[in-house]
């Protein structure tokens, strides 16, 4: 293919589009779920290069990316030299907007034997396979998990079409694993995944799971558990346990409903991500025999516990009572009383006109819970990173002229010793900033981000700000679909996440039906603050140490708080210019008769 031809190729976007569906891509927009690892919410996405035109795939949650051939090469298992002549082999001819001809073709195999011989030439070593059947005995599809020492452990699933056996999911509902044993009995055992389930199995207790990992229980059919009695085994980690409440979730809307208990992976002494299979592995290292296994199998599930919502607010309140549900304080007192926002599972809006200081706010609180100790990850949709990284410098260092070039090129020396006696705050903080200055992200790509900061534990997470991203050609539904999956995802790992967000084109009042965006906004966010910018005001404000006269040109509106007492009422704020700091001064009051101090 000469040069010509083959950056035509890379020009066009149909191309790219086809080799990512065809690899398994679901497209919506130039948003995309990502072919080369699990992926329920899009983490992918296409862009077109400004310098070359190329069109260009890049995932924000595992890394893959490329032009067409690229990825062609990641899905085929081939070089990318291979790939620009397999694609030339095409007879490719570049054709108009209007009318996107190219499509790669869908591979299909005459039987299993040709699937297996495919993946193990192209993916990676056949380790496990299994096979999901209907009510009739049929298979469905079947899903088998290779691994090589490239891409580690991988599953593939495949299903019989009209054209013969085709690589990706069988169109849904899935039927649920081991399904003929599942109609039949009357006790059920949930799992997460087929090996665990093939060890319960094993051992006489009948096990099923959902296909499509952990994230997919709503893509199977779980009705042939309709008034039976259902115990759940989670995995021992936050994925396992956000699973099970998935599965209760569909369950509980089955008629008749069945008997559901679950099972704590912690009472089984299981150590951090363990499963069934684990437990059965330590029982097989003590030597014991089969009946002595299906034995300790019986007495684990004896202390499964009946799923009950008023055992939830029990549980709740034991947690509060232990210290384990409890608000993260900001760097300002009045903000963390009268709000309560970073409770766990919580999502807050920080709206703001350009010039009003929220992305100062907001860094100046993500660089004093980092030196809290407290995990956090933060995420700069517009400039790099040094650039945050300086401001959070003048905050530190107290001296804002950090941010004047001309002023760091006369006081090199002094500029040079701030860094010196700052570098260990630079680098740790350094760490959990993210930013892409470079490309412009999704709402579902930072929706993954999001996922994949609180699957490591982060307890608060940050978008600065939420309006650059992309939303694609249907954004109401964009932003409804982001905000239900981040407020899933702040439920699930218990953490609370921030948007930094503006009001709509020409507004500077705060009112919620002016912040930029759809409804979504205002229906999720569990705390919604308005960061008011301007000139010298003064007011009573009560302070620690009483009511006194003061002037600020800030103003904190409490327009939507977690905590109900904090809603409605204003917060007196100094930024100080010469440290890129904002000061909290008090509440704002009018008399001693307000009921609101």
């Amino acid at each position: 293919m000469n040069t010509v031809k083959l950056n035509n190729v890379r020009r066009d976007r149909a191309a790219l589009v086809a080799e990512l569906e065809n690899a398994g891509a679901k497209f919506k927009g130039n948003s995309c779920t990502c072919p080369f690892h699990e992926d329920r919410h899009p983490s992918g996405g296409i862009y077109q290069g400004k310098d070359d035109g190329a069109w260009r795939y890049n995932c924000l949650a595992c890394g893959a990316g490329g032009d067409v051939f690229d990825i062609r090469a990641k899905a085929a298992g081939i070089s990318t030299a291979e790939a620009i002549k397999e694609i030339a082999g095409r007879n490719y001819t570049k054709t108009n907007k209007s009318k996107p001809a190219y499509s790669a073709p869908v591979q299909a195999f005459a039987n299993l034997q040709a699937v297996r011989d495919y993946l193990q030439s192209k993916v990676g070593h056949i380790v496990s396979e299994h096979i999901y059947i209907n009510e009739s005995g049929d298979m469905v599809q079947i899903i088998s998990r290779c691994e090589s020492g490239i891409d580690g452990k991988t599953y593939r699933p495949a299903h019989l079409t009209d054209k013969g056996y085709t690589l990706g999911f069988a169109p849904k509902l899935w039927p649920l694993y081991w399904l003929p044993n599942v109609s039949k009995a009357e006790i059920v055992v949930v799992v997460e995944g087929e090996k665990c389930a093939d060890v319960l199995m094993r051992y006489g207790f009948v096990a099923t799971t959902s296909a499509g990992g952990a994230k997919n229980a709503k893509s199977s059919d779980w009705s042939p558990l309709t008034g039976k009695a259902v115990v759940l085994w989670p995995d021992n980690d936050p994925e396992g346990k956000r699973y099970m409440l998935d599965v209760e979730q569909i369950l509980e809307s089955l008629q008749p409903a069945p008997r559901v208990s679950i099972l704590d992976p912690a009472s089984l002494d299981l150590g951090d991500k363990e499963d069934v299979a684990d437990f059965v592995a330590q029982l097989k290292v003590l030597n014991k025999t089969d009946a002595e296994i299906t034995a300790a199998i019986a007495e684990a599930l004896k202390k499964a516990r009946p799923v009950s919502i008023a055992t939830e607010v029990q549980q709740r309140f034991a947690e509060i009572k232990a210290g384990r549900y409890c608000a993260v304080d900001w760097p300002w007192d009045g903000v963390s009383r009268l709000t309560k926002a970073l409770l766990p599972g919580t999502v807050t809006l920080l709206v703001g006109n350009p010039g009003a200081s929220k992305s100062l706010k907001t860094l100046q609180a993500f660089s004093f819970w980092n030196e809290q100790g407290l995990r956090t990850s933060l995420f700069e949709v517009e400039e790099d990173r040094t650039f945050h990284l300086t401001r959070a410098l003048a905050q530190k260092s107290r001296c804002a002229d950090l941010t004047d070039t001309s002023w760091v090129k006369e006081n090199a020396a002094l500029s040079e010793k701030i860094i010196t006696d700052n570098r260990e705050f630079l680098d740790n903080f350094g760490r959990v900033l993210y930013a892409t200055p470079d490309t412009q992200p999704t709402l579902a790509q930072l929706s993954q981000w999001i996922e994949q900061q609180a699957k490591i534990g982060c307890r608060v997470i940050g978008i600065d700000p939420i309006t650059s991203a992309e939303r694609g050609g249907e954004p109401w539904i964009a932003d409804n679909k982001f905000l239900q999956a981040i407020k899933k995802t702040a439920t699930d790992y218990r953490c609370s996440i921030i948007l930094v967000t503006h009001p709509i084109k020409a507004v500077s009042f705060p009112d919620l039906s002016q912040v930029a965006g759809s409804a979504a906004y205002q229906r999720f966010a569990q705390t919604i603050l308005w960061l008011e910018s301007h000139e010298e005001k003064s007011s009573k404000v009560k302070t620690t140490v009483g009511r006194t006269e003061m002037t600020y040109n800030r103003t904190l509106h409490i327009l939507k708080a977690r905590n109900g007492k904090g809603m409605g009422l204003k917060l007196a704020f100094e930024f100080d210019s010469e440290t890129l700091r904002l000061n909290e001064l008090g509440l704002i009051v009018k008399d001693k008769k307000n009921k609101d101090e």
